[in-house]
């Protein structure tokens, strides 16, 4: 049963006045006070304010971001949503040629200002609390995955060193080699030391046995010089993009390589970070926009799902658009070429230099890596396998069993305080339209659709060891963990599922217990009963003429977000944004939808986020900011 909070029809065209009502849940509809001057306006920067609402401008007083990624990977918010999803509408945002010009890509991010950025195909932009935009940045190219904001770092990491290097290459070093006296073993090496940092000049790349051992633009490290018992000896080369070592005579060294500068180590500055389908990795400054560094990662990033990830000097972002038959579902070529990335790649924070590389046994699609309690990261492929490497290194610590030929949107999810990390997946497909003789092999209508079984398993984050598994009716979507207040309070694992943007698609919302799995309570969700999500048709020319991608196709639904309270946030492919929870506090044994709010548009696969006094979301054409309970007082326009 549904309370009396209000159902907000905002179409987010952001358009005239006479287009916004509220329809309250016993069947009144009232018109919205435009009394204010200045309300309903959409400026030139594509900003409407709906209500006069006020904000504190609170600075975070740890310093930290408020919503810093999408997916919320420091843990549960410590700040409530609002109560009401009419009343505390404060202010929204869409492009301001026109409300189906870009797309949004992933959550707001919220910094320790409150400042407000949103990532989209054509920009990022930057608002301050009340909707005045301060920068936009023109990436090179449209994004590929939602980005994220990163501290501070003073950290440059060194590439980490394959184990297949020849014998050749593991000579050692003699060690009287730079003592007085051999100077004559080194002459040609005078214009360059151990531990310089050389790239490789135009037409100078080198190939033998059919392998491309380096190429022009390439950047290495003179990581030792070994004797040749002679007058030369031989310089050892790390390259910094694969890790693979290079054997190089002295003398030769000026005829092929330059000597690079290397930057200097120093603190960088509070950056966003993100990645293109062109194949860039970049970084700019939060204060003015400022590009610090962009570096060409790969030729292509399949996009737009997942985010980029940052911690501890390392930026995790996944790269090079599968285009073989390694992302052919069951590696059948007659099947459908499936979208995703193949390799992992580590890249110093700093300058956006190569770190490490990882290629998983599957490609990965809806990335959102995950922090570890013991200086990991994991993540999840489309076959719903677990993958846990050394944040630092990239070496692999464990991975898990996937389901073989499958593709889910879904991202797995990490619970610190269980220390376990659940893998959402879909079973292989067992029905007649799969393969019903030997000969033909897997059919080409072998994939995911409406009602195919699907589940979540948990596994040990330390070890990879499997605790428990639950099976769903239907395609797992998203999931979080956090604290709810109904029934009672208790951490809770949130699952959405249903398949997207089909026609007839039901879905549903579950709630079970984080250790083992068991149902604490489930929820019928909307069903889709068109064959696009919400606003896909409607702006499908426009986005098409614009020269973008012509739809959004996000998951079913957003992943949930659980305020401080114990309430559910989530947004689903009708065009509708929810809370859930329970309408007497916690402690109370029944789940209810407190409060809807229908926008007209698919919501993103990340939607929410939350700071301090604000709450804001991402449908596919638009932002919408509310304000929330602890923002009434002392700021406002």
């Amino acid at each position: 049963m549904v309370s009396a909070a209000a159902h907000l029809v905002v179409a987010l065209q952001l358009v005239p006045a006479y287009a916004i009502a509220i329809h309250m849940h016993e069947g009144k509809t009232e018109k919205m006070n435009v009394a204010k001057a200045g309300l309903r306006l959409m400026n030139r920067a594509g900003v409407t304010r709906y209500q006069h609402h006020e904000f504190k401008r609170n600075k975070h007083p740890d310093g930290k971001f408020y919503w810093p990624d999408s997916v919320n990977r420091d843990g549960q918010a410590v700040y409530s949503g609002p109560s009401d999803l009419v009343d505390n509408v404060t202010w929204g945002w869409h492009h301001p040629s026109g409300v189906y010009n870009t797309i949004p890509v992933g959550a707001p991010l919220i910094d320790d200002e409150l400042n407000i950025y949103v990532g989209s195909d054509d920009a990022i932009r930057k608002f301050d609390i009340v909707g005045d935009i301060k920068w936009s940045y023109a990436p090179r190219g449209q994004l590929a995955s939602a980005p994220t904001l990163a501290i501070a770092s003073t950290r440059r990491q060194a590439a980490r060193l394959k184990d297949d290097m020849s014998a050749e290459e593991e000579l050692q070093l003699r060690p009287d080699w730079a003592k007085p006296g051999n100077e004559s073993s080194y002459q040609f090496f005078k214009d360059f030391k151990v531990g310089d940092l050389v790239k490789v000049k135009p037409g100078a790349g080198y190939r033998s046995d059919g392998k491309q051992h380096y190429q022009a633009g390439d950047q290495g490290l003179i990581s030792s010089v070994i004797e040749d018992g002679g007058e030369d000896g031989r310089a050892v080369i790390v390259w910094t993009h694969t890790g693979h070592k290079s054997v190089v005579q002295l003398h030769a060294l000026e005829n092929r390589f330059v000597r690079v500068e290397a930057k200097k180590s120093t603190t960088s500055p509070p950056v966003l970070v993100g990645s293109t389908t062109a194949g860039y990795v970049f970084a700019i400054e939060l204060l003015n926009g400022t590009e610090v560094w962009a570096t060409w990662a790969s030729n292509d990033i399949s996009g737009v799902k997942g985010s980029v990830a940052a911690k501890d000097g390392i930026v995790v972002v996944a790269t090079d658009r599968c285009a073989d038959r390694y992302c052919y579902r069951y590696r059948n070529i007659t099947n459908p070429l499936q979208p995703g990335n193949s390799i992992v790649r580590g890249l110093s924070l700093v300058d956006g230099s190569a770190v490490w590389e990882f290629k998983p046994t599957s490609p990965v699609w809806n990335f959102n890596p995950l922090w570890g309690n013991d200086g990991s990261v994991m993540f999840q492929d489309y076959e719903a396998r677990v993958y846990c490497l050394d944040l630092q290194t990239g070496a692999l610590r464990w991975n898990s069993a996937g389901s073989f030929g499958t593709h889910t949107e879904a991202t797995a999810v990490y619970s610190p305080a269980y220390n376990l990390v659940y893998a959402l997946g879909v079973y292989q497909y067992e029905n007649k339209y799969c393969n019903p003789y030997v000969a033909p092999g897997i059919l080409v209508n072998c994939d995911t659709w409406p009602g195919l079984p699907g589940f979540v398993r948990a596994f040990n984050a330390t070890s990879g060891r499997k605790r428990w598994e639950v099976s769903m009716p239907e395609p797992p979507a998203s999931a979080s963990i956090g604290m709810l207040n109904s029934p009672a309070l208790h951490t809770r694992l949130v699952i959405t599922m249903g398949f997207n943007c089909l026609m007839n698609s039901p879905t549903q919302i579950w709630a079970l217990d984080p250790h083992n799995g068991h149902m604490r309570w489930k929820k019928d969700g909307p069903t889709l009963w068109r064959t696009e999500c919400a606003g896909d048709k409607e702006g499908a020319d426009i986005r098409r003429a614009m020269g973008g991608r012509a739809r959004c196709q996000p998951n079913s639904w957003s992943i949930p977000a659980i305020d401080a309270a114990g309430d559910i946030y989530v947004g689903n492919q009708v065009g509708e944004l929810q809370r859930w929870g329970s309408s007497s506090g916690g402690g109370a044994r029944t789940v209810e939808l407190l409060s809807s709010l229908s926008t007209g548009q698919a919501f993103q696969d990340a939607a929410v986020g939350f700071g301090d006094g604000v709450m804001a979301v991402t449908t596919c054409t638009s932002l919408i900011v509310f304000q929330t309970s602890a923002g009434q007082q002392t700021f406002g326009r």
